[in-house]
């Protein structure tokens, strides 16, 4: 089953607001322009392809910028949820786990009694490099997101990379990379022990039972229905999270699709309006999302009609989850 990553108009609206073209390297990386608020879905090769053309409109500044944990886990609820751990080994482990959520990625951790060793990659079988950007902004988001949860400037026991960093980014990170065939950090235990200044017991509470949810549908859930909510997560968006489109994409008939559906006890109704939830829950976590935006954006054309679904689906007002959950 293809995975899909959602690429939100606020990614968009913050590497301009660093000073990159962002027309220019998403025209690069294959991805259409979008001109709506809700951003797109885009496939695992766009998404490695939209690393690489970051990685030719970025530099030094505008790398260290892009990593700025207090803006980027605003939009990344698994990083946020780093930082809503107890320390640094616990955030660290977190981020690992959910971090095919974010990206393509894989964050391999390995301990022993003085150091953890973080070794990050791409999760393709063939290996596929990773850029230079990505590999420095991999970097440097681990190590925001422990020195601010810790309040302490941290500073890694060793580097290993496969290019060489430019002297800002050493100078920031308060080590040089050593060349290597692959990307690793390594940190004393001491330092990811320190405790998190940042710890939220309560918003972990609210994330980790849907960060579980998504990953369980990645990994496992292989059935039609799967099928169908990954499809939706595409498809809504842009309009068409119809049985007719999610048929022609199945190479199905609507017919056909609903008869596998019913042999799963399930209904493309019920799979729409779960899908809608999901992304309802995962849109409320963004203040700057109105609720008019997010009901366009799972395919309402009444906000009125969202808002009572949801109270259908939840139990609660849109109002009512927001101040019980938080929103960040």
């Amino acid at each position: 089953m293809t995975n899909a990553f959602l690429l939100g108009e606020e990614y968009k609206n913050y590497i301009e607001a660093l000073g990159m073209d962002s027309e220019k390297i998403y025209k690069l990386a294959g991805i259409p322009l979008n001109p709506v608020k809700e951003g797109q879905y885009i496939n695992r090769k766009q998404y490695i392809n939209l690393m690489n053309a970051m990685d030719k409109f970025s530099d030094e500044d505008s790398i260290i910028l892009y990593t700025d944990v207090s803006k980027v886990a605003s939009f990344s609820p698994p990083l946020f949820a780093g930082l809503c751990a107890r320390n640094g080994m616990e955030g660290i482990r977190r981020i690992s786990q959910y971090k095919k959520l974010i990206g393509p990625f894989i964050l391999k951790i390995e301990q022993n009694e003085e150091e953890m060793i973080l070794t990050f990659t791409f999760d393709d079988e063939e290996n596929t490099p990773l850029p230079k950007f990505t590999q420095i902004t991999e970097n440097l988001i681990i190590l925001n997101i422990i020195r601010t949860g810790t309040g302490k400037k941290v500073i890694p026991k060793k580097i290993e990379a496969t290019f060489t960093y430019p002297e800002k980014v050493s100078d920031y990170l308060g080590i040089e990379a050593v060349k290597s065939d692959e990307n690793r950090m390594y940190f004393s235990i001491s330092d990811m022990e320190e405790p998190f200044l940042t710890k939220n017991n309560v918003m972990w509470n609210y994330l980790q039972p849907e960060f579980d949810k998504r990953i369980l549908e990645m990994e496992t859930d292989t059935s039609i229905a799967a099928k169908v909510r990954t499809l939706l997560m595409e498809l809504i968006p842009s309009g068409t999270g119809n049985i007719e489109t999610v048929s022609k994409e199945m190479a199905l008939s609507t017919r056909s699709l609903q008869r596998k559906l019913s042999e799963e006890k399930t209904t493309f109704i019920k799979q729409l309006n779960h899908t809608r939830e999901l992304m309802a829950k995962n849109y409320l976590m963004n203040n700057n999302i109105s609720t008019e935006e997010i009901s366009y954006l799972i395919g309402y054309s009444d906000v009125y009609v969202f808002m009572r679904a949801f109270k259908q689906w939840t139990g609660f007002t849109v109002k009512q989850y927001k101040e019980k959950h938080i929103v960040i």
